[in-house]
């Protein structure tokens, strides 16, 4: 029997691909997700239960999924986010769980960009009144020269300050590990948490989920920014708490807000999701024809350097390799 590889990354679901044909004439047996919405934990147990390898999307994939998953030896995530997976059931069965970095901040960065100033100036309700055969012409908030607020400084939000400069933004950073960069070549400033919320007249996310930044924009954050503020995020939906947020933009506390992302994916219903000075999209900011073929062709290297035994470089868990990994 072939040894089984499961792909889940909507991408390399839809039909044959240039990763599904390199695994099947490497001699693997691959399955994939069919439908498009990500796979449940009871399917993925199916999927796994005699895989030694997954290019994964996504998806949640927690402990119980991975104890069922006897010959599993890497998962291989299909971008850069690793938070949906257990890392410690991971590290603790030897299965690396590796990401792909560097090849999609431009996308992401360019989405980011294009959600700000839809939603500055209502690109999306002009657009749907106009088809409806209503002529409505409003004021509509400035980009050009107003403030910028970036929670995290890293690749893709530094490519996000660099595109901002062309529109003479001012940057303000917040980020636990500074990058010399973004004061020294783009003219930002770094500054308290606190102090950018009240600052910026947009607000964008690029930091990971975890413990620390779950909910990062609650309650209290939210009250801090300015009334005719905006807040975006192309990074994780679990950044920001959905209630307190429906409630800062139905009380006219918060201009408008964009997002790629979602608490949960598809979203669950939600109020805040159909305000019209709210702009969603789902989860698209990396899917260009050149980013998700860099994308493939990281996941699949990966993938495979594990399967042959390889040390991968872009690990989430790099302590496994100290731990053992599975054979």
């Amino acid at each position: 029997m072939s040894d089984r590889i499961v792909i889940t990354a909507r991408p390399l679901c839809r039909g044959e691909n240039e990763v599904v044909a390199a695994l099947r004439e490497r001699g693997y047996e691959v399955i994939t997700h069919p439908d498009p919405t990500p796979p449940r934990p009871d399917q993925l147990e199916r999927y796994l239960a005699d895989a030694v390898g997954m290019i994964a999307g996504a998806e949640r994939i927690p402990a119980e999924v991975l104890a069922r998953a006897p010959r599993l030896r890497v998962i291989s995530r299909h971008g850069i986010g690793t938070d949906g997976v257990d890392l410690a059931a991971a590290t603790e069965l030897g299965i690396p769980v590796t990401y792909v970095p560097d090849v999609m901040a431009d996308a992401v960065a360019d989405m980011t960009m294009g959600l700000l100033l839809a939603v500055a100036r209502r690109i999306c309700e002009g657009n749907a009144a106009v088809k409806a055969g209503r002529w409505e012409r409003e004021l509509h908030a400035d980009v050009t020269g107003r403030v910028l607020g970036l929670i995290g400084t890293g690749r893709i939000g530094m490519a996000v300050a660099q595109r901002a400069r062309a529109f003479r933004m001012r940057l303000l950073g917040h980020d636990p590990a500074p990058n010399p960069l973004f004061v020294e070549e783009l003219g930002g400033d770094y500054v308290a948490l606190d102090e950018l919320l009240a600052a910026a007249d947009f607000v964008s996310l690029h930091v990971p989920l975890s413990s620390a930044t779950h909910r990062l924009i609650d309650r209290e954050r939210l009250a801090r920014m300015k009334p005719t503020a905006f807040l975006i995020s192309t990074a994780r939906g679990g950044l920001v708490d959905p209630d307190a947020l429906y409630a800062a933009l139905r009380e006219g506390r918060l201009a408008g807000a964009a997002f790629d992302v979602f608490p949960q994916e598809p979203p669950e219903p939600h109020p805040v999701w159909q305000l019209p000075n709210v702009i969603t999209t789902p989860h698209v900011a990396s899917f260009t024809p050149k980013t998700v073929a860099a994308i493939a062709r990281g996941a699949l290297g990966n993938l495979l350097a594990a399967l042959n035994g390889e040390r991968v470089p872009h690990c989430a868990n790099p302590e496994v390799y100290a731990r053992g990994v599975r054979r």
